[in-house]
This record gives structure tokens, C-alpha cells and sequence, in this order.
């Protein structure tokens, strides 16, 4: 590196001093000017002398506007220079820095006060300056964080979406309304910027439909105006924006404020995954799980009593009187054992069993609980074939026991006749009994996915056998989902049922969730029309059962979806539902 030569430009005596000669340090030849103008004259005049082409820049960013430091960084946008390696110098890193150097290749920003870390910066961009790629893929990394910008008008949509985008943020735009609220309900929007004044509507009304909407009330919205009026700004806060900004602020502030909102999403969802980590610990120590609060309220259940109490929202108990749920006499005495009737919400009773334990310092009362009745078959799918499958568990028991002297190919071909499916089934039935005889040494694990599709109407779900071409091109799209030889079978009009194999447990609920989300896409035309249940269970612990007991226990588990609502899967292991678009 000791003919590597560079050009430091710095106004400040103090600082050119000490990065040059931690410059030279390093061994490079540093060329130093004061202005920014005589550093303009030396980049077009380096070439006049042999061996005096500069390799890099170190350009130290004006603290405050600088007519000729804006001429630099032109000069060093130009396809003459724009393979020229630049280390940018800044005392209080501002959004104008940061977009500047976003939008340039090959250019990294160092803190002044962290000058010592120029070394692994000018490498990384000297030994890869002649590869046509951006040396640093995410110079500022909020890849994590999905803005929409709502305008009507063109340029502003293209200036924040331009904007945002230097910074790492993903962004989406829409000119309208209802073009939001289509966005928004498809994508994960963490972030909506909306136009106060738009052509169909007003900003604060689009922000409180976005919140009343379940599908997208956890976006955190920001109202845009170009008014400084007191009742845009009021009616823009009452209606749940947490920001109301100006057009004609700074993208210094503006950038700010995102900032600002950014680190609020991430810090809820921090809070989130510790919520659901306390759901799992809770579901796998306790069980089903209520707690009261000391007037003997409702004030947390867990997954599994949501499960048991079939409930797709905990908002219906929460906060709610005991009464409401628990046996007229009230709550029942700690330390022992009580089985009991319980009203689930809607009436319907559910008969448990239940210990309840107290925390003293807080009052609280904590109810762990087991369901005694069976699963509820109230609301499940009459889908085709659904009859045959209640029969065929009758003889479930017989099967397992056959099963475990018969070869794979023996248990399919009676599992095929057990269900009445059809031919094409068999290789996949037999593929699924040699995963059940090896599953207590297999080297990965695998999972039966089980799918029902239906169709979209204006009364709920339908099934899709009566309508040929929507079924065709459905079956088509689920088909090239999962190529594996054997691992993908169609077992009726409206049910798959896939092999999944793969690493890790968490994997496979990523994997159900993508094959639905790709299922749920066979859209015809423009609207969303199809929609899909499933079960997803585990083989590795399933040693030496039969294919159709493991069949059976799957399809009772994808036909208590529905009752649930669409476009979930029950985890059957974890007695819980996965949503396939989370909120």
C-alpha cells in the first residue's frame, strides 16, 4: 500500500493533522489542502503528472453549508470519479450526509471522532473498487422497517420513496385512499406517511380506517402536511397519528422523526416476542392458562386456554368480569381441584378441570386448566370426503396395530382404501409410512402439511369443485410449490397434503406459512379469492405409528380451522394457531 495515494480534504488545521499522519501511518501518501475549492483543481489536474492519480478521498463534511464543498461532491458524482474511493469525515453525521454518501458507490462515513477506524473502511473500498457492486450493501441497515408514503402527488411520492429508500428503509407508495388500504392489508407496512389533503379523503380519516382495520391497526401512522394549522393538527393526533409533519421541514427533521418512529416499532416488537415467548413458557409449564386480577377480572389467557375456549382474539375476555366465563358460585378455592362447567363466549359450555393458585403480593388468582369434554366439532368443514374421514377414524386402532407388520407400501395402499383417495395418492402414502417406521432415527425432521382451499363469496367459504377453472389453475399453482418426488399429493377437490422436511421445528411454521401465502395467491383476475385452512404435524415423534391414524389426527386438526376463521394453521403439537398474515 505505500504507493497508494490519497487526497484529504479538511478545512480544520487540528483535524487534517491528525488523520493525515494516521494516514501516513498506515502507509499512504496524503496529499492535504485546506479548501475544497484547491481539492476540486487537484482531482481534475491529477492526471497531468505520471504517478500522481489519487486511489481515494478523504473528504471532511462542512459542519455548516459550503458552496464549494457542494462543487466537490458533484464532482465526485460524475462517471469520471465515480469509481474513486471516498471515506466521508463527519462531525454530527446529518441525514444530508447520510443520503449523500447512501447514494454514492463505493463511499463509507466514518465519525470523527472514530478517525482510527478509516483503515478497514479504505480497504474494504480500494480492494473492491473495481467490482461493479456497491462495496457496502446497507450503510445504514432499516431493512427491518416497511414504509408506505401516500400522496397524491406524483413528485412528492417519488421524492420520500427516493429519500427514505438512501437511508435502508423499504418503501411503498400508493396515490390513493383505497390504494393504501389495499397495500396495506397485503404487505407488512410498519411505518404510513399520509398526505393530509387528498383527492377522495383527508389524512386523518384514511389514518383512523388503517387503525379500525384488523388487518392493519398495528401501523404506526405520520400525517404529511404542508399547512401549519392547529385543527389539522389536532384532528391529526385524535385520530391516532403519533406524528404530524410538514412538507417544507428539512430532510435533516424529517429523517429525525422516522428515526424517531423506527426505534418505537422495534422496541414493540421487542416487547412483542417477549409476550409470545411468555405465552409459549406459560402454555408449555402450565397449560391452559387464566389469570384474574384481584376484583376478579380477566386480565391475561394464554394460547392454550384461547385454544380450549375456541377464541381467535383474547380482546373478548380481556378485561372482562370472571363471572362471565366462570361457574355462578365464582371462583373456586385455591389448592384444590375443581371440575367445573365454564360459558365460552356465545353461550356454548365447556366442561374443565381446574386449579387455581394465588400471588400474594399482587392478588392476582391464576387458573391452569384442561378441557375433560372433547374438541368441539361445532363449525367444521363440510368440504367433500370430510364423512368418509369421520368413518375411517372408527378404525384408527386396528390400523396402527396392522401397521406395524405390514410393509409401507401394504399401509398405504389400505390407508388409500380406508379414505377412498385417489390412485395418485399412493406414493406419497407410502413415502409418509417409511418417514412414520424410521422416524425414531431419522437425521432431520419432517411434517405432514395438510391444506384444505376454498373460494371467497360474499357468504364465507365455498369449495372449489364446481368451478373447473379456478380449481385447475389453483391445483396448478400448489402443485409447483414443492417438487420433491413424492412429497406433494392431491387428495381431493380441495385438500393437499404435503411432506415437509427440514431443519429445525420453527422452520416448518415458516414453511407452512409460505406455502399458504403462495396457495392463497392462485387468484383469478385482480381480487383475492382463494383462501386456505391447514394442520401442520410433527413425524419425528411418531414412531412406528400408521399412515392413517397420523392421517386422521390431521385432518380433524385442518377441520376445526374454519371455525377459527380462514387462512390459519393449527400447530397440532402445540395445540395452538399459526395466522398465515400476522398482524
Amino acid at each position: 500500500m505505500t504507493t497508494t495515494r490519497l487526497l484529504l480534504a479538511e478545512p480544520s488545521a487540528t483535524m487534517r493533522y491528525v488523520l493525515a499522519k494516521h494516514a501516513e501511518s498506515l502507509g499512504f501518501v496524503v496529499d492535504v489542502v485546506e479548501r475544497y475549492s484547491d481539492a476540486i483543481n487537484a482531482l481534475q489536474d491529477q492526471y497531468q503528472s505520471f504517478g500522481h492519480d489519487y486511489a481515494g478521498v478523504l473528504f471532511g463534511w462542512p459542519s455548516v453549508p459550503d458552496e464549494n464543498a457542494a462543487l466537490l461532491s458533484r464532482l465526485l458524482e460524475q462517471d469520471e470519479f465515480n469509481d474513486m474511493a471516498v471515506v466521508v469525515l463527519s462531525t454530527d453525521m446529518r441525514a444530508e450526509t447520510r443520503a449523500w454518501v447512501a447514494g454514492r458507490d463505493n463511499t463509507a462515513v466514518v465519525a470523527w471522532k472514530h478517525y482510527l477506524d478509516i483503515e478497514p473502511k479504505l480497504s474494504k473500498l480500494l480492494d473492491e473498487r473495481d467490482v461493479d457492486t456497491d462495496v457496502f450493501d446497507a450503510k445504514f441497515d432499516n431493512r427491518d422497517i416497511e414504509i408506505l408514503v401516500v400522496d397524491d402527488s406524483a413528485t412528492i411520492r417519488h421524492s420520500l420513496k427516493e429519500l427514505f429508500s438512501m437511508q435502508g428503509y423499504r418503501v411503498s407508495v400508493a396515490a390513493t385512499a383505497a390504494e393504501a388500504m389495499e397495500t396495506a392489508r397485503n404487505k407488512v407496512i410498519d411505518i404510513a406517511i399520509l398526505d393530509y389533503y387528498l383527492a377522495e379523503t383527508t389524512g386523518d380519516v384514511l389514518c383512523r380506517d388503517l387503525i379500525a382495520d384488523t388487518g392493519t391497526q398495528d401501523i404506526i401512522c405520520a400525517v404529511l402536511t404542508g399547512t401549519y394549522s392547529d385543527h389539522i393538527i389536532k384532528r391529526s393526533l385524535r385520530a391516532g397519528a403519533v406524528e404530524c409533519m410538514f412538507k417544507n421541514e428539512s430532510s435533516e427533521l424529517l429523517l429525525n422523526r422516522i428515526d424517531a418512529i423506527s426505534r418505537f416499532v422495534r422496541q414493540r416488537r421487542t416487547l412483542e416476542n417477549d409476550r409470545e415467548l411468555l405465552d409459549d413458557v406459560v402454555d408449555s409449564v402450565a397449560g391452559p392458562t387464566i389469570v384474574l386480577s384481584k376484583d376478579d377480572r380477566i386480565v391475561y389467557l394464554s394460547q392454550l386456554a384461547m385454544h380450549e375456549l375456541e377464541l381467535d382474539s383474547a380482546a373478548k375476555l380481556l378485561g372482562q368480569a370472571a363471572a362471565l366465563l366462570l361457574e355462578p358460585e365464582g371462583v373456586g378455592v385455591a389448592g384444590h381441584a375443581h371440575d367445573v362447567h365454564w360459558r365460552r363466549p356465545g353461550g356454548r359450555e365447556i366442561r374443565v378441570s381446574y386449579v387455581r393458585r394465588d400471588v400474594a403480593e399482587s392478588g392476582h388468582k391464576v387458573l391452569c386448566f384442561k378441557a375433560i369434554a372433547g374438541l368441539s366439532t361445532t363449525g367444521m368443514s363440510t368440504t367433500k370426503g370430510v364423512s368418509t374421514i369421520a368413518a375411517a377414524v372408527a378404525g384408527v386402532a386396528t390400523a396402527t396395530k396392522s401397521s406395524e407388520t405390514q410393509t409401507p407400501a401394504q399401509v398405504a395402499s389400505d390407508a388409500l382404501t380406508r379414505f377412498e383417495l385417489p390412485e395418485t395418492a399412493l406414493p406419497f402414502l407410502q413415502q409418509m409410512q417409511t418417514y412414520l417406521n424410521d422416524a425414531d432415527i431419522l437425521a432431520e425432521r419432517v411434517s405432514l402439511l395438510v391444506i384444505d382451499v376454498f373460494k371467497k363469496t360474499g357468504g364465507g367459504l365455498a369449495s372449489i369443485e364446481d368451478d373447473e377453472t379456478f380449481a385447475a389453475i389453483t391445483h396448478q399453482r400448489i402443485m409447483s410449490i414443492y417438487r420433491r418426488k413424492n412429497h406433494v399429493v392431491r387428495l381431493s377437490s380441495n385438500r393437499y397434503a404435503f411432506l415437509l422436511r427440514h431443519s429445525n421445528v420453527p422452520q416448518a411454521y415458516l414453511l407452512t406459512r409460505k406455502i399458504m401465502q403462495i396457495c392463497n395467491d392462485s387468484n383469478i383476475g385482480a381480487s383475492k379469492q382463494v383462501a386456505s385452512a391447514a394442520s401442520l404435524l410433527g413425524i419425528n415423534e411418531r414412531a412406528n405409528q400408521g399412515v392413517t391414524e397420523v392421517l386422521s389426527y390431521a385432518f380433524r386438526g385442518v377441520e376445526l380451522v374454519p371455525s377459527k376463521g380462514a387462512d390459519q394453521a393449527y400447530l397440532m403439537d402445540l395445540h395452538q394457531m399459526l395466522s398465515v398474515y400476522p398482524s
